[in-house]
């Protein structure tokens, strides 16, 4: 039996603006292994959020569309059901949270009806009563104190934190095979990001799920993840475990990445970050070559003329560069 449960093959995602239409993903392949979870790294506009919801379909269209791949959970190719059947798949066996709360909830509902809805929507047999029982068990287990009296709050009543942990109530109130993390955290301080992150992996592993954490934190991914894939302009550029990615990475951009983000040690002097040099470029007048070459202190012949092909070069660890870091060139 397949411990694959969500299998993404060749996936494009497509817009059309009124300078032309560019693919925001272009032709990415991943694997979500049942119980693990990928995160999904990058820098803003490189893709990440466009893939969650690619796999949910709720890319809106237009102006968006889903170009051609295929997206196939346990075995079936969600871009070949019909909106109905997905609406069964969506928020049952796959669901999402979502970046900013406030924006996800609807303030003129309460907490317990928003939660009440995503349970009743995919349990027809449960009475009134047995939903509400069930919402509040739902909002005791992402923990919010005094849940029977809360769930007839609305979402201004409550904190940043909490409405996240609504937001997680909802996503799991059905049990989902996959779980969707959109950057979870987003306007979180820091003490309040560690609880929502211990608790989504707590959840993650009394329910079984499989997760997709989309972040730009690499702290979160190193504690969080089992696997990573790396995106950069719409395309992933390595993907291997999370000890391949930290300990042992081998493109420039992840290396840069990595080298980007500051080191708090005892006994050093203070040091400038190091940056990565150069822009993003424009998805809507994209060079022939590698994506990264214009910033790339390797990028040579090769890299200048055909985007290279992500290929193993490790068991597992896949890279897209003509010249990988070596492992004297970490720093």
């Amino acid at each position: 039996m397949s411990n694959i449960v969500l299998d993404v093959k060749n996936l494009k995602t497509q817009f059309k603006t009124d300078d032309g239409a560019f693919f925001a993903v272009d032709d990415i392949s991943f694997q979500v292994e049942k119980g693990k979870t990928l995160g999904i790294v990058g820098e803003s506009g490189c893709g990440k959020s466009v893939t969650s919801l690619s796999i949910m379909r709720l890319i809106p269209t237009p102006p968006g569309k889903i170009a051609s791949g295929e997206i196939l959970f346990n075995g079936k190719d969600l871009l070949k059901l019909s909106e109905r059947e997905m609406r069964s798949v969506r928020g049952n066996q796959i669901s999402m949270i979502f970046q900013e709360p406030m924006t996800s909830l609807n303030p003129v509902f309460t907490i317990g009806n928003q939660i009440s809805e995503a349970v009743s929507l995919h349990n027809k047999a449960l009475t009134r009563d047995q939903i509400r029982n069930k919402t509040i068990e739902m909002l005791e287990l992402v923990g919010i104190p005094e849940a029977k009296k809360r769930v007839d709050d609305y979402p201004h009543q409550l904190s940043g934190g909490m409405r996240q942990r609504v937001m997680i109530a909802m996503a799991l109130s059905c049990s989902p095979q996959v779980l969707i993390a959109d950057e979870p955290t987003t306007a979180l301080d820091v003490t309040i990001q560690a609880q929502i992150l211990e608790l989504v992996r707590r959840l993650q592993k009394e329910l079984g799920s499989s997760m997709i954490l989309i972040t730009h934190d690499l702290g979160v991914v190193a504690e969080t993840c089992d696997n990573v894939a790396v995106m950069y302009a719409g395309k992933i550029v390595e993907y291997g475990t999370v000890h391949d990615i930290f300990d042992r990475p081998q493109h420039h951009y992840t290396k840069g990445l990595l080298n980007s983000v500051p080191h708090f040690e005892t006994g050093k002097r203070r040091e400038r970050l190091v940056t990565i040099p150069g822009i993003v470029p424009n998805l809507l007048n994209i060079k022939p070559g590698c994506r990264f070459a214009d910033r790339c202190v390797a990028a040579k012949g090769p890299c200048l003329e055909v985007h290279p092909e992500l290929e193993e070069h490790a068991p597992g660890h896949k890279v897209a560069c003509y010249f990988p870091v070596k492992p004297g060139e970490l720093k």
